[in-house]
């Protein structure tokens, strides 16, 4: 029987394990060896190391803890232990630790570690200030100049600091450890984000060269090598990356981009298919498949592509009504290229598709053929037909209008019941102001979740004396006081209030309907209170970072409307204008257009009768009656617009992740950080209204709000 190893070689056998990255190996080591020393220092601290790079951060520091208590003088076990404890997000008794690590033996290497806790911690500014300290000790630290250089990039990525200084650090960086792979990759990356492709490709063809078993090296010489243009080699590169890496989706999702630029389409197709089997919530990769295979003619690869979309949905991957989206974009592009035929011939492999695998999504897909046959010349009665049918499934279809019908609803509408609806709006006095007037409409609960993030917005980017006027349906019996809150923090803006009671008798759907229609039933009183001024509409659940008089100023005499407008989409019955964002001239024509959308918003109401979508339906309904009658009206797509100012973010939606669980404590969180970020001193109107959309972004993202 062979005697038991000294406490001695059983440690010496573990760390020579644990050196070579045997995990496995060395843990039952120093577990043997702490059997027999429980108290084992050295044991304790190696097997807290081993425990948290096994993806154990907690027991890891509790071990390396237990190390400390029996013998605290030993700065290794004070710097593994901030380890521990920043893979927890702990990251104040992290730094406790370091500190007790720097105080036993100064230098610059748990200096560097500091910073490194510090930037976990979302703390770039503090982080930059210890990679200093520990390169003023050590000049050609590697390491502590590597930290410079991420934690500028950071502060220049918040709008702190200077892009240019942080590729100034990577670059000495690189200098400093010519021979390090991540040294090189940090350089070239930041080359290409600073769009500086040409510079970043031989600093990326170094990395890969220093490191050829790493894939994101090559990835990123894919990416600089298509950014430059050359989408062959980008393609042979990546594809090298896929071979590398062939579960990864980004991976191939970029393999896709490349090969659709160098136009193999087929390799693209195949590859964005890839991605979306790996990946299926990636919405564009499922799209772009459909629009290559659908280019191309391919109609049965086509088809066997809308069934795994049609399934991707139906077990909630993507949101519900996605597949009819892509089938819609698809369907478009073919119409944009000159083939009506070929844009039905892919609706039908999309209807196949939602007939095997979604039957949910059946009567959209009608919609849309119904919606082509109807731009058919000659198949016009059998799209009406189509539609016709779809009205127990799609109920807003119901409010479609064909010929004089929207005539003969409006004057359905007697002018006593005209005028007993305008005695249901109630007025304060017009507040006085000047420039157009911001407009939005909504009911008591929006109004408290969304108007104090819309005037902030409003107030930080408007000139004096911008007029904004919130009707209000259904208000609670507080409504003075929370008007008040509203009204107290505008200094630019002056604020006017009125509010309505909605029919008792309306079922829920009916009366959310309702709410959503309000702002176009009460713009012409609204208008006729403050004098027709040029009328901006907004979303009471949207930001408007843009002073409303810069959206006017930006229309042409002749342009008497800015609005979304897509006159050739497939959806155009209840999508041709979308009203999240309307600017209207007081001209005969808009006013017309306002009085009869409220007044066959009025007949539905009157009916009892009122679908989603009918508000929009309304206004192009509207928009369609008065061209008829008065000739063509004057609009300009806000897409133009935004062109012509030279902003793309002109206001800023909340979508459907405002029905999510949630979302209230993150607009509250959303709410405090616009106030803080649109009062910093010294920044841009652009700077502020990029930091305002990365704010948003995150929460349709649901990712967190900074605090």
């Amino acid at each position: 029987m062979n005697a038991p190893l000294p406490p001695e070689a059983l440690l010496a056998n573990a760390v020579a394990l644990h050196r070579t990255g045997n995990l496995a190996g060395a843990e039952p080591l120093y577990r043997a060896l702490l059997e027999r020393q429980s108290g084992h220092p050295d044991a304790l601290h190696l097997l807290g190391v081993l425990r948290s790079q096994a993806g154990d951060p907690a027991e890891g520091a509790s071990l390396i803890a237990e190390a400390i208590a029996r013998r605290g003088n030993v700065a290794a076990y004070h710097s593994n232990l901030a380890l521990a404890l920043k893979a927890l997000g702990r990251f104040d008794d992290a730094e406790a630790a370091l500190r007790s690590a720097i105080t036993l033996a100064p230098g610059a290497g748990p200096l560097v570690a500091l910073g490194g806790v510090r930037r976990a911690g979302g703390r770039p500014a503090a982080a930059l200030a210890v990679y200093r300290a520990a390169q003023a000790i050590d000049p050609a630290d590697g390491a502590a100049q590597e930290g410079i250089a991420h934690a500028t990039a950071e502060l220049a990525a918040t709008d702190s600091g200077k892009p240019a200084s942080a590729l100034t650090a990577y670059r000495r960086a690189f200098r400093l450890r010519p021979a390090a792979p991540f040294a090189a990759y940090n350089l070239a990356s930041t080359l290409q984000k600073a769009g500086d492709a040409g510079a970043a490709i031989p600093v990326f063809h170094a990395a890969a060269a220093l490191d050829p078993a790493d894939p994101a090296a090559l990835s990123g010489l894919g990416l600089a090598l298509l950014s430059a243009g050359s989408a062959d080699r980008a393609a042979a590169t990546l594809a090298r990356v896929v071979r590398m890496r062939p579960n990864n989706a980004q991976d191939r999702f970029h393999l896709a981009e490349a090969a659709q630029a160098a136009g193999d389409a087929d390799r693209a197709a195949t590859a964005y298919k890839d991605t979306a089997a790996i990946r299926p919530t990636d919405y564009t990769a499922w799209e772009n498949a459909a629009l290559l295979d659908a280019r191309g003619d391919r109609l049965s690869a086509l088809a066997v592509h809308a069934r795994g979309l049609m399934a991707a949905a139906r077990a909630k991957h993507l949101f519900w009504k996605a597949p009819v989206y892509i089938a819609m974009h698809v369907a478009n592009d073919r119409i944009a290229a000159g083939h009506p035929d070929a844009a039905m011939r892919t609706l039908d492999r999309f209807r196949q598709a939602a007939a095997a695998e979604n039957r949910e999504l059946l009567p959209w897909i009608d919609f849309l053929r119904g919606s082509l046959l109807l731009r058919s010349p000659g198949d016009e009665a059998a799209g009406r037909s189509v539609l016709e049918g779809l009205v127990p499934a799609l109920p807003f279809l119901r409010h479609v209008t064909f010929g004089d019908e929207f005539d003969v609803l409006c004057r359905s509408v007697s002018s006593k019941e005209r005028a007993d609806h305008r005695a249901g709006f109630q007025s304060e006095p017009a507040a006085e102001g000047a420039g157009p007037l911001l407009f939005a409409a909504c009911d008591d609960r929006f109004l408290r979740l969304f108007a104090t993030p819309l005037l902030q917005t409003v107030e930080a980017f408007c000139g004096a004396g911008q007029r904004v006027h919130i009707h209000i349906a259904d208000p609670g019996p507080d409504i003075a006081e929370v008007i008040a809150g509203l009204r107290a923090p505008l200094r630019r803006c002056s604020l006017t209030v009125s509010t309505e009671r909605t029919p008792a008798d309306l079922d829920p759907a009916s009366r959310r309907t309702l709410y959503t229609c309000l702002r176009l039933m009460r713009a012409p009183d609204v208008l006729e209170l403050h004098g027709r001024p040029a009328l901006v509409m907004i979303d009471i659940d949207a930001l408007l970072p843009i002073d409303p008089r810069r959206l006017v100023d930006a229309m042409a005499p002749e342009e008497e409307a800015m609005l979304i407008h897509r006159p050739d989409s497939l959806d155009y019955l209840y999508n041709t204008i979308s009203n999240g964002l309307i600017v209207l001239r007081p001209s005969d024509s808009m006013l017309d257009v306002l009085e009869r959308t409220a007044v066959a918003l009025l007949h539905w109401l009157r009916q009892r009768n009122m679908a989603y979508f009918l508000d929009q339906m309304a206004l192009i309904q509207g928009f369609a009656d008065v061209e008829r009658r008065r000739g063509a009206v004057g609009i300009l797509p806000i897409e133009e617009l935004g062109r012509r100012l030279g902003v793309s973010d002109i206001f800023l939606p909340f979508l459907d992740e405002k029905h999510r669980t949630g979302f209230t404590d993150q607009l509250s969180a959303l709410t405090t950080r616009i106030h803080e970020e649109l009062r910093t001193e010294g920044r841009s109107e652009e700077e502020r209204r990029a930091a305002l959309t990365a704010l948003v972004r995150r929460l349709q993202a649901a990712a967190p709000i900074p605090q």
